[in-house]
């Protein structure tokens, strides 16, 4: 019965090894020109591989290898291949009770996919703290760039990356900021790497005109979204935004949906109009309402819209930024000016609002233009759109087959996108996808949030540190509790490094079973 069993399953897994193989050679042909690091050939074709596997739902055949005492190859991501030859090899033998003869692969395969990750997110992220594996970044607050102190114990507590958010202060602040995370690295003897991440255009509301005396909306009202200069208020409609950025609003077509306020309004378009748009409110966030302000974000799901991705003050802050820090991140990068202070003082680049291969390599020209020694600095680039998500395999292909790459989950855009119920399947997807890269990964937005705002943690705050452990770095917004939330993840991730690494369980011995067995 069990040889029987057997047979039938192997023939099951010959037929999607020959899938997996056929259609994952496929994509990474496809790949391959684009591809410059060699020793990131390796990495594309176990992704290559990866993605054609999840073509198919083997959800029956993972419960059938279970019984047999198989993998179910649930844990894959880092190795596919030597994952699936072993199971192949495994049910060959207890199919034909010749398990001395048949040819597994080596045991260095095993081992060689969780290799190059932690070389790659050493080379990306910086080295792994003594204690655990997730390194923490921290968003530094404009205090930092008056006084030393803040930053010296932000790295005594456990920080290893400081983050500069250039949407804030400016390049005189930056640049002491730089100097104290130095300093502080310095006299410590912790390293401490610097991220900058540049601003970009922001789609916000720019002007409102209503009838009413605040704009406030409700589910079923309708409110004009107008590409034109000048605002206006259509028949019916009792209230009228214009966009900072008009020219995405001719994409915009009957039945997508449009969102304001990070999720607090969402509506859908119900009819086109020379110049603009009316969309019908669908929910609101509160029974009474929610109004409309300027400078409160737009959000676009699934619309596919180009715009320029550098105006001239992201060119600038470029320049310092890419002869300064360590990595270098363009979050939705507008202008030319921060792009030029971005590429003299950072250590990572950061790239955000990238939608697919096309978006990176213009941001690599902008970069490169700017350093020394083209791609010599890692990159990070920032998933917080649909479409980044749904092109994640180019994305990290097009970047990471020439540069060090890091990916940061920006979890509080992404839910706005495509709604908090998906968040939690979009941010495992994610992980799974950049560990087939062998891409350490950032988990970041409002992680601990509570902790940081009011010194006081939640049992959600708790959850989300473990969530972040399968990470390569979870990142901390700034607040007045900043320093007691870096200690709080700095333990947190130290013990529960012991219980999981990824998506595979770690057996450590458990005090509760070692005190039921005292008196044996």
């Amino acid at each position: 019965m069990r040889k029987e069993q057997a047979r039938t399953l192997l023939q099951e897994l010959n037929l999607l090894r020959e899938q997996v193989i056929n259609d994952g050679d496929f994509l990474y042909a496809r790949w391959e020109k684009d591809i410059e690091r060699a020793d990131f050939r390796a990495s594309a074709k176990n992704l290559a591989h990866y993605m054609a596997l999840r073509r198919h739902d083997i959800r029956e055949l993972q419960w059938k290898l279970i019984p047999l005492g198989l993998s179910s190859l649930g844990r894959l991501e880092a190795r596919v291949m030597p994952t699936i030859d072993s199971v192949v090899a495994s049910c060959t033998g207890i199919a034909f009770n010749n398990e001395d003869t048949v040819a597994y692969p080596p045991f260095e395969d095993f081992t060689k996919g969780e290799a190059v990750l932690d070389h790659n997110s050493e080379v990306a992220l910086g080295p792994e703290p003594d204690n655990r594996y997730t390194r923490i970044m921290v968003t530094l607050p404009t205090e930092a760039a008056r006084d030393p102190h803040i930053v010296h114990d932000l790295v005594a507590r456990g920080m290893g990356i400081a983050r500069i958010n250039c949407s804030h202060d400016n390049e005189e602040a930056w640049a002491q900021m730089i100097t104290h995370v130095r300093e502080a690295s310095r006299q410590l003897g912790k390293p401490c790497l610097v991220s900058m991440e540049v601003p970009g255009p922001k789609v916000r509301i720019d002007r409102v005109l209503s009838q009413m005396r605040k704009a406030r909306v409700m589910a079923e009202d309708r409110v004009f979204l107008t590409a034109g200069r000048a605002i206006r208020l259509p028949r019916g409609i009792q209230v009228a935004i214009s966009c900072s950025m008009a020219d995405i609003i001719a994409f915009v077509e009957i039945g997508e949906q449009v969102i304001f306020d990070d999720g607090h309004i969402e509506t859908v378009a119900e009819e086109v109009l020379e110049d603009g748009v009316i969309l019908k409110v669908t929910r609101v966030v509160k029974e009474n309402g929610v109004l409309l302000r300027p400078e409160k974000g737009i959000n676009f799901p699934g619309i596919d819209y180009r715009i320029p991705l550098l105006s001239e003050r992201d060119e600038e802050i470029m320049d310092f930024v890419c002869q300064h820090t360590d990595i270098i991140g363009c979050s939705f990068v507008r202008d030319e000016e921060i792009m030029d202070f971005v590429c003299q003082h950072t250590d990572i680049i950061g790239c955000s609002f990238v939608r697919d291969s096309e978006d990176i390599h213009l941001l690599r020209d902008a970069i490169n233009n700017r350093l020394v020694m083209p791609d010599s600095k890692p990159v990070m680039i920032k998933i917080e759109t649909l479409e980044s998500m749904r092109q994640l395999p180019d994305i990290l292909v097009a970047i990471a087959g020439h540069v060090p790459t890091a990916v940061m989950i920006a979890r509080g855009d992404l839910a706005v996108e495509v709604g908090y119920a998906r968040l939690s399947e979009y941010q495992e997807e994610i992980l799974w996808i950049c560990e087939a890269a062998h891409v350490p990964v950032i988990w970041a937005t409002q992680v601990v949030e509570n902790l940081v705002k009011t010194g006081i943690p939640t049992r959600a705050d708790f959850s989300d540190v473990t969530l972040a452990a399968k990470s390569e770095c979870l990142m901390l917004n700034k607040g007045p509790h900043i320093n007691e939330a870096v200690a709080f993840c700095d333990d947190i991730l130290a013990k529960f490094e012991h219980h999981v690494y990824k998506k595979t369980a770690i057996l450590r011995k458990l005090s509760v079973a070692e005190e039921l067995f005292e008196n044996k």
